[in-house]
Protein backbone atom coordinates (compact mmCIF):
# COMPACT_ATOMS: atom_id res chain seq x y z
CA UNK A 1 0.00 0.00 0.00
CA UNK A 2 0.98 3.27 -0.51
CA UNK A 3 2.11 5.75 2.28
CA UNK A 4 -1.40 7.76 1.69
CA UNK A 5 -3.14 4.78 2.64
CA UNK A 6 -1.35 3.33 5.39
CA UNK A 7 -1.77 6.89 6.97
CA UNK A 8 -5.22 6.33 6.18
CA UNK A 9 -5.38 3.27 8.35
CA UNK A 10 -4.10 5.19 12.19
CA UNK A 11 -7.41 5.31 14.10
CA UNK A 12 -7.64 8.55 15.15
CA UNK A 13 -10.08 9.30 18.44
CA UNK A 14 -12.71 11.45 17.34
CA UNK A 15 -16.81 11.50 17.91
CA UNK A 16 -19.66 9.47 16.03
CA UNK A 17 -23.12 9.92 16.72
CA UNK A 18 -25.80 8.88 14.46
CA UNK A 19 -27.78 10.91 12.47
CA UNK A 20 -30.15 12.55 14.83
CA UNK A 21 -27.08 13.32 17.20
CA UNK A 22 -28.80 11.45 20.03
CA UNK A 23 -26.50 8.72 20.34
CA UNK A 24 -22.82 7.43 20.08
CA UNK A 25 -19.96 8.95 21.47
CA UNK A 26 -16.02 8.99 21.15
CA UNK A 27 -14.55 6.57 18.80
CA UNK A 28 -11.42 5.34 16.75
CA UNK A 29 -12.09 5.79 13.34
CA UNK A 30 -10.15 4.66 10.37
CA UNK A 31 -10.88 5.53 7.01
CA UNK A 32 -9.04 3.25 4.44
CA UNK A 33 -9.11 4.77 0.29
CA UNK A 34 -8.82 1.44 -1.46
CA UNK A 35 -10.28 -2.17 -0.91
CA UNK A 36 -6.77 -3.60 -0.10
CA UNK A 37 -6.79 -1.27 2.52
CA UNK A 38 -10.31 -2.27 3.89
CA UNK A 39 -8.91 -5.85 4.12
CA UNK A 40 -6.24 -4.60 5.97
CA UNK A 41 -8.02 -2.74 8.57
CA UNK A 42 -10.33 -5.17 9.05
CA UNK A 43 -7.32 -8.06 9.99
CA UNK A 44 -5.38 -5.84 11.87
CA UNK A 45 -9.19 -5.15 13.88
CA UNK A 46 -9.46 -8.54 14.81
CA UNK A 47 -5.45 -9.38 15.54
CA UNK A 48 -5.82 -6.93 17.96
CA UNK A 49 -8.87 -7.42 19.73
CA UNK A 50 -10.80 -4.66 18.17
CA UNK A 51 -14.57 -5.32 16.95
CA UNK A 52 -15.22 -2.96 14.34
CA UNK A 53 -18.31 -1.11 13.28
CA UNK A 54 -19.07 -0.32 9.37
CA UNK A 55 -19.49 3.13 8.53
CA UNK A 56 -20.91 5.15 5.28
CA UNK A 57 -22.40 9.19 5.63
CA UNK A 58 -23.43 7.96 9.63
CA UNK A 59 -27.51 8.62 7.98
CA UNK A 60 -29.04 5.87 10.45
CA UNK A 61 -30.81 8.12 13.03
CA UNK A 62 -29.62 5.84 15.77
CA UNK A 63 -26.62 3.70 16.73
CA UNK A 64 -26.39 1.06 13.39
CA UNK A 65 -22.93 3.00 12.48
CA UNK A 66 -21.34 3.99 15.87
CA UNK A 67 -18.92 2.07 17.76
CA UNK A 68 -18.33 2.90 21.30
CA UNK A 69 -15.95 0.76 23.30
CA UNK A 70 -16.80 0.40 26.95
CA UNK A 71 -17.65 -2.68 28.67
CA UNK A 72 -13.91 -4.25 28.42
CA UNK A 73 -15.20 -4.16 24.64
CA UNK A 74 -12.31 -2.15 22.35
CA UNK A 75 -14.02 -0.58 18.82
CA UNK A 76 -13.05 0.60 15.17
CA UNK A 77 -15.18 2.16 12.71
CA UNK A 78 -14.54 1.57 9.35
CA UNK A 79 -15.24 4.46 7.18
CA UNK A 80 -16.05 3.21 3.62
CA UNK A 81 -16.49 6.71 2.27
CA UNK A 82 -13.06 6.75 0.32
CA UNK A 83 -14.41 4.06 -1.85
CA UNK A 84 -16.15 5.55 -4.31
CA UNK A 85 -15.00 3.99 -7.96
CA UNK A 86 -17.43 3.47 -10.18
CA UNK A 87 -16.07 0.28 -11.96
CA UNK A 88 -18.93 -0.18 -14.83
CA UNK A 89 -21.64 2.28 -16.55
CA UNK A 90 -23.64 1.17 -19.39
CA UNK A 91 -25.90 3.87 -20.08
CA UNK A 92 -27.45 1.97 -22.65
CA UNK A 93 -28.73 -0.31 -20.44
CA UNK A 94 -28.66 1.00 -17.11
CA UNK A 95 -26.40 -1.41 -15.45
CA UNK A 96 -24.10 0.42 -12.84
CA UNK A 97 -21.13 -1.41 -10.93
CA UNK A 98 -19.82 1.15 -8.08
CA UNK A 99 -18.09 1.11 -4.58
CA UNK A 100 -19.55 0.98 -1.95
CA UNK A 101 -18.55 4.31 -0.90
CA UNK A 102 -20.26 6.33 -3.49
CA UNK A 103 -23.28 8.37 -2.51
CA UNK A 104 -26.66 8.14 -3.76
CA UNK A 105 -26.42 12.06 -4.54
CA UNK A 106 -23.06 10.85 -6.28
CA UNK A 107 -24.78 7.87 -8.53
CA UNK A 108 -27.78 10.15 -9.51
CA UNK A 109 -25.38 13.10 -11.13
CA UNK A 110 -23.53 10.61 -12.83
CA UNK A 111 -26.52 8.93 -14.63
CA UNK A 112 -28.99 11.02 -14.73
CA UNK A 113 -28.12 12.78 -18.17
CA UNK A 114 -27.88 9.53 -19.76
CA UNK A 115 -32.07 9.32 -18.87
CA UNK A 116 -31.61 6.87 -16.09
CA UNK A 117 -32.61 7.60 -12.33
CA UNK A 118 -31.94 5.06 -8.99
CA UNK A 119 -34.49 2.77 -8.50
CA UNK A 120 -34.88 3.56 -4.57
CA UNK A 121 -34.03 6.58 -3.04
CA UNK A 122 -34.08 7.70 0.41
CA UNK A 123 -35.37 11.38 1.53
CA UNK A 124 -31.83 12.24 1.28
CA UNK A 125 -29.36 11.99 -1.43
CA UNK A 126 -26.64 11.69 1.48
CA UNK A 127 -26.37 7.76 1.87
CA UNK A 128 -23.65 5.74 0.83
CA UNK A 129 -24.68 2.67 -1.52
CA UNK A 130 -23.42 0.24 0.98
CA UNK A 131 -25.18 1.81 3.72
CA UNK A 132 -28.30 1.73 1.48
CA UNK A 133 -28.16 -1.71 0.62
CA UNK A 134 -27.29 -3.09 3.88
CA UNK A 135 -29.68 -1.29 5.82
CA UNK A 136 -32.87 -1.92 2.17
CA UNK A 137 -33.69 1.38 2.42
CA UNK A 138 -36.82 1.63 1.03
CA UNK A 139 -38.17 4.73 -0.64
CA UNK A 140 -41.55 6.28 -1.90
CA UNK A 141 -42.18 3.65 -4.00
CA UNK A 142 -41.73 0.98 -1.52
CA UNK A 143 -45.21 -0.13 -2.32
CA UNK A 144 -44.84 -0.27 -6.27
CA UNK A 145 -40.67 -2.16 -6.58
CA UNK A 146 -39.89 -2.98 -2.95
CA UNK A 147 -36.44 -1.76 -1.37
CA UNK A 148 -33.05 -1.27 -3.36
CA UNK A 149 -31.98 -4.46 -2.63
CA UNK A 150 -34.29 -5.83 -5.41
CA UNK A 151 -32.91 -3.74 -7.84
CA UNK A 152 -29.51 -5.15 -6.73
CA UNK A 153 -27.66 -7.58 -9.58
CA UNK A 154 -24.39 -8.49 -7.24
CA UNK A 155 -22.32 -7.67 -4.78
CA UNK A 156 -18.85 -8.02 -3.94
CA UNK A 157 -18.32 -8.91 0.08
CA UNK A 158 -15.76 -9.23 2.22
CA UNK A 159 -15.43 -11.37 4.91
CA UNK A 160 -13.64 -10.80 8.20
CA UNK A 161 -10.87 -13.26 7.35
CA UNK A 162 -10.26 -11.70 4.58
CA UNK A 163 -12.23 -13.89 1.83
CA UNK A 164 -13.53 -11.40 -1.17
CA UNK A 165 -16.85 -13.04 -2.41
CA UNK A 166 -18.81 -11.80 -5.33
CA UNK A 167 -22.78 -12.96 -4.67
CA UNK A 168 -25.87 -12.47 -6.85
CA UNK A 169 -29.40 -13.74 -5.98
CA UNK A 170 -28.99 -16.68 -8.47
CA UNK A 171 -25.40 -17.36 -7.09
CA UNK A 172 -25.93 -17.06 -3.37
CA UNK A 173 -29.23 -16.65 -2.98
CA UNK A 174 -28.85 -17.12 0.95
CA UNK A 175 -25.47 -14.95 1.91
CA UNK A 176 -26.83 -12.45 -0.95
CA UNK A 177 -30.49 -11.76 1.46
CA UNK A 178 -28.81 -11.47 4.21
CA UNK A 179 -26.02 -9.58 3.42
CA UNK A 180 -28.66 -7.03 2.25
CA UNK A 181 -30.67 -5.71 5.10
CA UNK A 182 -27.73 -6.96 7.64
CA UNK A 183 -26.85 -3.59 8.79
CA UNK A 184 -23.38 -4.49 8.25
CA UNK A 185 -23.44 -7.23 10.85
CA UNK A 186 -22.50 -9.82 8.65
CA UNK A 187 -20.06 -9.05 6.00
CA UNK A 188 -18.21 -5.61 4.67
CA UNK A 189 -19.87 -4.67 1.47
CA UNK A 190 -17.25 -2.96 -1.14
CA UNK A 191 -19.01 -2.82 -3.96
CA UNK A 192 -22.74 -2.64 -5.43
CA UNK A 193 -23.88 -3.52 -9.02
CA UNK A 194 -27.34 -1.85 -9.42
CA UNK A 195 -29.77 -1.84 -12.46
CA UNK A 196 -31.14 1.42 -12.68
CA UNK A 197 -34.56 3.07 -13.89
CA UNK A 198 -35.00 4.72 -17.23
CA UNK A 199 -36.88 8.46 -16.97
CA UNK A 200 -37.73 10.40 -20.04
CA UNK A 201 -38.25 13.80 -18.39
CA UNK A 202 -36.53 15.57 -15.47
CA UNK A 203 -39.61 16.06 -13.83
CA UNK A 204 -42.75 14.00 -12.37
CA UNK A 205 -46.29 14.67 -12.60
CA UNK A 206 -47.31 14.88 -8.92
CA UNK A 207 -51.04 15.10 -7.69
CA UNK A 208 -51.25 16.83 -3.68
CA UNK A 209 -54.49 16.06 -1.86
CA UNK A 210 -55.37 16.84 1.94
CA UNK A 211 -56.95 14.15 4.16
CA UNK A 212 -59.20 15.59 6.84
CA UNK A 213 -58.55 12.27 9.42
CA UNK A 214 -56.85 8.77 9.43
CA UNK A 215 -59.22 7.19 7.27
CA UNK A 216 -59.49 9.84 4.59
CA UNK A 217 -55.68 9.11 4.43
CA UNK A 218 -56.07 5.38 4.11
CA UNK A 219 -58.96 5.75 1.70
CA UNK A 220 -56.73 8.05 -0.78
CA UNK A 221 -53.46 5.92 -0.40
CA UNK A 222 -55.76 2.77 -1.25
CA UNK A 223 -57.29 5.43 -4.75
CA UNK A 224 -54.07 5.78 -5.72
CA UNK A 225 -51.49 2.95 -4.88
CA UNK A 226 -52.50 0.58 -8.07
CA UNK A 227 -52.29 3.29 -10.41
CA UNK A 228 -49.44 5.41 -8.81
CA UNK A 229 -45.70 5.28 -9.11
CA UNK A 230 -44.83 7.19 -5.76
CA UNK A 231 -46.90 7.48 -2.47
CA UNK A 232 -46.36 9.58 0.57
CA UNK A 233 -48.35 10.87 3.47
CA UNK A 234 -47.63 13.75 5.54
CA UNK A 235 -50.07 13.58 8.99
CA UNK A 236 -50.43 16.04 11.70
CA UNK A 237 -49.86 14.06 15.10
CA UNK A 238 -51.71 16.77 17.52
CA UNK A 239 -54.75 16.72 15.84
CA UNK A 240 -57.31 15.15 18.19
CA UNK A 241 -60.97 13.77 17.89
CA UNK A 242 -62.38 13.54 14.07
CA UNK A 243 -59.44 15.13 12.75
CA UNK A 244 -56.73 12.75 14.25
CA UNK A 245 -54.36 11.64 11.48
CA UNK A 246 -55.20 14.45 9.42
CA UNK A 247 -52.55 15.09 6.67
CA UNK A 248 -51.69 16.06 3.08
CA UNK A 249 -50.80 12.97 0.38
CA UNK A 250 -48.80 13.60 -2.74
CA UNK A 251 -48.70 10.95 -5.46
CA UNK A 252 -46.32 10.89 -8.43
CA UNK A 253 -46.14 9.48 -11.85
CA UNK A 254 -43.27 9.28 -14.10
CA UNK A 255 -43.69 10.51 -17.32
CA UNK A 256 -43.88 9.04 -20.36
CA UNK A 257 -41.14 9.64 -23.43
CA UNK A 258 -42.68 12.92 -25.12
CA UNK A 259 -44.73 13.43 -22.83
CA UNK A 260 -42.55 16.76 -21.23
CA UNK A 261 -41.32 19.02 -23.74
CA UNK A 262 -38.78 20.08 -21.60
CA UNK A 263 -37.82 17.01 -19.96
CA UNK A 264 -34.36 16.56 -22.03
CA UNK A 265 -33.21 19.39 -20.62
CA UNK A 266 -34.06 19.26 -17.05
CA UNK A 267 -31.91 16.22 -17.14
CA UNK A 268 -28.79 18.18 -16.87
CA UNK A 269 -27.59 17.83 -12.86
CA UNK A 270 -27.78 21.25 -12.47
CA UNK A 271 -31.51 21.38 -13.09
CA UNK A 272 -31.97 18.76 -10.16
CA UNK A 273 -29.87 20.39 -7.48
CA UNK A 274 -31.87 22.12 -5.25
CA UNK A 275 -31.97 26.21 -5.20
CA UNK A 276 -29.49 27.16 -2.55
CA UNK A 277 -31.86 29.81 -1.58
CA UNK A 278 -35.77 30.17 -0.48
CA UNK A 279 -37.49 32.50 -2.65
CA UNK A 280 -34.54 33.23 -4.26
CA UNK A 281 -33.61 35.29 -1.42
CA UNK A 282 -33.19 33.71 1.81
CA UNK A 283 -29.92 31.38 2.28
CA UNK A 284 -31.20 28.13 2.91
CA UNK A 285 -28.22 27.22 5.51
CA UNK A 286 -29.36 29.45 7.26
CA UNK A 287 -33.10 28.97 7.89
CA UNK A 288 -32.90 26.68 10.66
CA UNK A 289 -32.21 29.48 12.83
CA UNK A 290 -35.64 30.46 11.64
CA UNK A 291 -36.79 26.90 12.70
CA UNK A 292 -35.28 26.60 15.99
CA UNK A 293 -38.28 29.17 17.98
CA UNK A 294 -40.41 26.88 17.03
CA UNK A 295 -38.58 23.75 17.77
CA UNK A 296 -40.92 22.96 20.86
CA UNK A 297 -44.39 21.05 21.35
CA UNK A 298 -46.06 24.47 21.22
CA UNK A 299 -43.89 25.69 18.49
CA UNK A 300 -44.84 22.40 16.26
CA UNK A 301 -48.45 22.56 17.28
CA UNK A 302 -48.84 25.70 15.46
CA UNK A 303 -46.49 24.55 12.64
CA UNK A 304 -48.27 21.52 11.91
CA UNK A 305 -51.67 23.67 12.00
CA UNK A 306 -50.44 25.61 9.82
CA UNK A 307 -48.94 23.35 7.32
CA UNK A 308 -52.46 21.58 7.12
CA UNK A 309 -54.49 24.37 6.82
CA UNK A 310 -52.47 26.06 3.95
CA UNK A 311 -52.16 22.57 2.07
CA UNK A 312 -55.59 22.93 2.10
CA UNK A 313 -56.20 26.10 0.86
CA UNK A 314 -52.91 25.69 -1.75
CA UNK A 315 -52.63 22.09 -2.69
CA UNK A 316 -56.04 20.29 -2.60
CA UNK A 317 -56.31 18.39 -5.11
CA UNK A 318 -54.02 20.08 -7.52
CA UNK A 319 -51.48 18.73 -10.51
CA UNK A 320 -47.85 19.96 -10.93
CA UNK A 321 -44.78 19.31 -12.62
CA UNK A 322 -41.91 18.72 -10.13
CA UNK A 323 -38.27 17.52 -10.96
CA UNK A 324 -36.65 14.70 -9.49
CA UNK A 325 -34.62 15.98 -7.03
CA UNK A 326 -37.47 18.26 -5.48
CA UNK A 327 -39.52 15.71 -5.01
CA UNK A 328 -37.41 12.47 -3.57
CA UNK A 329 -34.80 14.89 -1.31
CA UNK A 330 -36.89 16.82 1.08
CA UNK A 331 -34.54 16.31 4.60
CA UNK A 332 -32.13 17.88 2.08
CA UNK A 333 -34.07 21.52 1.08
CA UNK A 334 -33.01 22.81 4.17
CA UNK A 335 -29.32 22.13 4.72
CA UNK A 336 -28.63 21.95 8.83
CA UNK A 337 -32.10 21.31 9.71
CA UNK A 338 -31.73 18.82 12.19
CA UNK A 339 -29.54 21.60 14.38
CA UNK A 340 -33.06 22.58 15.54
CA UNK A 341 -32.28 20.03 17.52
CA UNK A 342 -29.68 20.83 19.27
CA UNK A 343 -27.85 20.05 21.92
CA UNK A 344 -30.20 17.23 22.54
CA UNK A 345 -30.82 15.59 18.99
CA UNK A 346 -33.72 13.79 17.77
CA UNK A 347 -34.46 9.95 17.25
CA UNK A 348 -36.82 8.76 14.55
CA UNK A 349 -39.18 5.54 15.60
CA UNK A 350 -40.55 3.73 12.38
CA UNK A 351 -43.53 1.44 12.54
CA UNK A 352 -44.65 -1.22 9.79
CA UNK A 353 -48.24 -2.76 10.64
CA UNK A 354 -49.80 -5.19 8.39
CA UNK A 355 -52.75 -3.74 6.01
CA UNK A 356 -55.58 -4.71 7.97
CA UNK A 357 -54.34 -3.68 11.19
CA UNK A 358 -52.31 -0.74 10.24
CA UNK A 359 -54.95 2.27 10.61
CA UNK A 360 -56.06 0.99 14.26
CA UNK A 361 -52.89 0.62 15.48
CA UNK A 362 -52.00 4.12 13.78
CA UNK A 363 -54.78 5.63 16.05
CA UNK A 364 -53.38 3.99 18.93
CA UNK A 365 -50.08 5.24 18.51
CA UNK A 366 -51.04 8.58 18.01
CA UNK A 367 -53.67 9.18 21.21
CA UNK A 368 -50.37 7.43 23.33
CA UNK A 369 -48.35 10.21 22.05
CA UNK A 370 -51.50 12.63 22.73
CA UNK A 371 -52.13 11.08 26.43
CA UNK A 372 -48.04 11.78 27.51
CA UNK A 373 -47.40 15.21 25.58
CA UNK A 374 -45.08 13.59 22.98
CA UNK A 375 -46.38 14.14 20.10
CA UNK A 376 -44.23 13.33 17.23
CA UNK A 377 -43.23 16.82 15.56
CA UNK A 378 -43.02 14.78 11.69
CA UNK A 379 -44.92 12.20 10.93
CA UNK A 380 -44.44 10.45 7.41
CA UNK A 381 -46.67 7.75 6.40
CA UNK A 382 -45.87 4.76 3.08
CA UNK A 383 -47.41 1.76 1.58
CA UNK A 384 -44.88 -1.15 1.77
CA UNK A 385 -44.98 -4.52 0.21
CA UNK A 386 -42.94 -7.86 1.22
CA UNK A 387 -39.19 -8.66 -0.24
CA UNK A 388 -37.31 -12.09 -0.06
CA UNK A 389 -34.45 -10.54 2.77
CA UNK A 390 -33.65 -12.39 5.91
CA UNK A 391 -33.71 -9.42 8.70
CA UNK A 392 -36.26 -7.29 6.55
CA UNK A 393 -38.74 -4.31 7.73
CA UNK A 394 -40.85 -5.52 4.60
CA UNK A 395 -44.55 -6.73 5.12
CA UNK A 396 -47.74 -6.02 3.14
CA UNK A 397 -48.66 -2.62 5.18
CA UNK A 398 -47.80 0.69 6.12
CA UNK A 399 -45.30 2.38 8.26
CA UNK A 400 -45.45 5.72 9.78
CA UNK A 401 -42.37 7.41 10.28
CA UNK A 402 -42.11 9.80 13.67
CA UNK A 403 -39.12 12.22 14.52
CA UNK A 404 -39.01 12.98 18.64
CA UNK A 405 -37.06 16.01 20.05
CA UNK A 406 -34.49 14.53 22.51
CA UNK A 407 -34.27 16.80 25.60
CA UNK A 408 -32.27 15.77 29.49
CA UNK A 409 -35.98 16.13 30.34
CA UNK A 410 -37.44 14.53 28.36
CA UNK A 411 -35.10 11.31 27.23
CA UNK A 412 -36.41 8.30 29.54
CA UNK A 413 -40.19 8.92 28.61
CA UNK A 414 -39.16 8.79 25.12
CA UNK A 415 -37.79 5.58 25.31
CA UNK A 416 -40.32 4.51 27.63
CA UNK A 417 -42.43 5.87 24.72
CA UNK A 418 -40.96 3.98 22.12
CA UNK A 419 -41.01 0.70 24.22
CA UNK A 420 -44.99 1.44 24.46
CA UNK A 421 -45.72 1.89 20.68
CA UNK A 422 -43.74 -1.13 19.96
CA UNK A 423 -45.57 -3.54 21.80
CA UNK A 424 -48.90 -2.19 20.07
CA UNK A 425 -46.85 -3.05 16.99
CA UNK A 426 -46.03 -6.25 17.68
CA UNK A 427 -49.10 -7.79 18.88
CA UNK A 428 -50.47 -6.55 15.36
CA UNK A 429 -47.57 -8.55 13.57
CA UNK A 430 -45.68 -5.52 13.04
CA UNK A 431 -41.63 -4.98 12.50
CA UNK A 432 -39.25 -2.03 12.87
CA UNK A 433 -36.50 -0.63 10.42
CA UNK A 434 -32.72 -0.88 11.66
CA UNK A 435 -31.60 2.12 10.27
CA UNK A 436 -34.53 4.37 12.16
CA UNK A 437 -34.01 2.87 15.56
CA UNK A 438 -32.42 4.36 18.92
CA UNK A 439 -34.56 2.60 21.40
CA UNK A 440 -35.50 -1.20 20.16
CA UNK A 441 -35.12 -3.49 22.68
CA UNK A 442 -33.64 -7.16 22.08
CA UNK A 443 -37.14 -8.92 22.75
CA UNK A 444 -39.04 -6.28 20.29
CA UNK A 445 -36.65 -7.53 17.49
CA UNK A 446 -37.32 -11.28 18.55
CA UNK A 447 -40.81 -10.93 18.14
CA UNK A 448 -40.63 -8.95 15.15
CA UNK A 449 -38.00 -10.95 12.85
CA UNK A 450 -38.87 -14.15 14.56
CA UNK A 451 -36.80 -16.97 15.98
CA UNK A 452 -36.45 -18.79 12.51
CA UNK A 453 -34.89 -15.56 10.45
CA UNK A 454 -32.53 -14.56 13.87
CA UNK A 455 -31.47 -18.63 13.86
CA UNK A 456 -30.49 -18.50 9.84
CA UNK A 457 -28.78 -14.74 10.23
CA UNK A 458 -27.02 -16.46 13.37
CA UNK A 459 -25.89 -19.44 11.60
CA UNK A 460 -24.47 -17.49 8.92
CA UNK A 461 -22.35 -15.08 11.39
CA UNK A 462 -20.99 -18.37 12.89
CA UNK A 463 -19.83 -18.98 9.46
CA UNK A 464 -18.43 -15.81 7.80
CA UNK A 465 -17.79 -14.07 11.50
CA UNK A 466 -17.35 -16.24 13.87
CA UNK A 467 -15.88 -14.28 16.42
CA UNK A 468 -18.19 -11.90 15.83
CA UNK A 469 -15.35 -9.13 14.51
CA UNK A 470 -18.49 -6.72 12.90
CA UNK A 471 -20.73 -5.91 16.31
CA UNK A 472 -22.05 -2.05 15.97
CA UNK A 473 -24.09 -0.68 19.05
CA UNK A 474 -27.22 -1.36 17.10
CA UNK A 475 -26.06 -5.21 17.22
CA UNK A 476 -24.79 -4.85 21.16
CA UNK A 477 -27.93 -3.51 22.42
CA UNK A 478 -30.73 -5.35 20.01
CA UNK A 479 -29.77 -7.31 17.17
CA UNK A 480 -26.83 -9.50 19.12
CA UNK A 481 -29.03 -10.34 22.39
CA UNK A 482 -31.99 -11.30 20.08
CA UNK A 483 -29.61 -13.89 18.35
CA UNK A 484 -28.14 -14.87 21.68
CA UNK A 485 -32.08 -16.10 22.63
CA UNK A 486 -33.62 -16.86 19.57
CA UNK A 487 -34.29 -21.08 19.44
CA UNK A 488 -31.72 -23.09 17.12
CA UNK A 489 -32.70 -24.28 13.73
CA UNK A 490 -33.24 -27.75 14.27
Amino acid sequence: MSAPELSALVPRQEPVLGWGMAVGGPSEVVRPTSQDAVRQALLWAAQNGYQVALRGTGCSYGDASCGVAGQGKKKLVLDLTGLKQIKIWQPESGRIRAEAGLTIAELWQHVVSSGWWPPVVSGTMAPTLGGAVAMNIHGKNAYAVGPIGQHVLGLRVLTVSGQVLDITPQSDPQLFHAVVSSAGELAVILEVELQLKRIYSGRMRIYAESAHNLAEMFAIFAQHEQSSDYLVGWMDAFATGGMQGRGLIHVGWQLKDGEDPAGNQLLAPGAQTLPPRLFGVIPKSQMWRLMKPFTNRWGMRLVNFGKFWSSRLLEHKKSYLQTHGAFHFLLDYVPGWKKVYEPGGLIQHQIFVPKDRAQEVFAQVLSLQQRLGLETYLAVMKRHKPDPFLLTHGLDGYSLAQDFAVTPHNRQQLWDLCHQMDQLVTAAGGRFYFAKDATLQPQTVRAALGDEALAQFAQLRAQYDPTGILATDLYDRALGPALAAAKPLV
